[in-house]
């Protein structure tokens, strides 16, 4: 399994995310999905009257193109239940790799005005995807690497937190 592709995807779509909600002003990230085919990616995005619709619309793009792809992954906003109550802000990426029994999910929190991120990235179900614990950190230094990959995000990444 290429753990590498799946952590390049995943950090660099966290990292696009972070930096068009950095510019954003506090407006909600318009879903979009990066698609890989060997070396050629292609981003879509995705608009409606509703976030939901919206959302709705770029998992229909998946289920349509992961047959002709070798990875993807999908980013939009959500919402986490904090400890205390509150509701916290998140990046929700979610990625998918030939050979994966489901695809892995990870979120960072943020604020979104003024812009910030909060904490570690989490990843929510590392073992559903058949993923082994050996893989764990050449996951997690393929995820640092594909971030460090945007070319705008690597240059800012720390000054965010």
């Amino acid at each position: 399994m290429k753990t590498e592709i799946l952590g390049n995807i995943l950090g660099l779509t966290l990292a696009h995310s972070a930096f068009i909600g950095s510019g954003q002003d506090g407006v909600t990230l318009a879903p979009y999905v990066v698609y890989q085919q060997g070396e050629n990616r292609q981003v879509l995005n995705f608009e409606a009257d509703t976030q939901q619709e919206a959302i709705d619309s770029a998992y229909a793009s998946i289920k349509e193109y992961q047959p002709s792809v070798d990875a993807w992954a999908i980013s939009h906003e959500g919402l986490v239940t904090l400890d205390n109550g509150e509701k916290q802000d998140i990046y929700i990426v979610k990625a998918w790799i030939n050979g994966l029994a489901e695809p892995i999910m990870i979120y960072q929190m943020f604020n979104p005005k003024p812009f910030k991120l909060i904490g570690n990235i989490k990843v929510l179900n590392f073992e559903d995807t058949g993923l082994d614990t050996e893989q764990a950190e050449m996951l997690h230094q393929a995820l640092d690497a594909g971030i460090e990959s945007h070319n705008s995000a690597n240059k800012k990444w720390e000054s965010w937190f």
